[in-house]
């Protein structure tokens, strides 16, 4: 059984990774071990998602694989830079993915 601070801090990393979700906070007092359990697998399947996009992102702003020329090859230059310096890359799609796939597990995880 959960401590209801434990339950606080486990909606938040909910929270981080899928945003704020009213069902999802409604649920909090329910949240069990087997939440736990769901809410790790969540966590690296979103991680995977983003090392997954970056890796491509990268991959399409390499200097091989762009055929673009003039400004446009600059631009993706200066992307690709920031891209590869950016200590995480969140994207969209993979907290909606991620949401849909997981938020009905948390939901009835109790």
């Amino acid at each position: 059984m959960l401590s209801a601070a434990e339950k606080e801090n486990l909606y938040l990393i909910i929270e981080a990774v899928l945003g704020v979700d009213a069902a999802l906070r409604d649920a909090k007092s329910s949240y069990g071990e087997q939440t736990v359990e769901i809410v790790e697998q969540m966590v690296e399947a979103n991680a995977t998602c983003n090392a997954n996009m970056k890796e491509l992102v990268q991959d399409l702003l390499s200097g091989g694989r762009v055929m673009a020329k003039g400004w446009l090859r600059r631009a993706i230059s200066q992307t690709r830079s920031y891209v590869k310096h950016s200590g995480s890359f969140r994207g969209y799609g993979c907290q909606v993915t991620t949401k849909s796939r997981w938020k009905t597990a948390i939901l009835t995880s109790f």
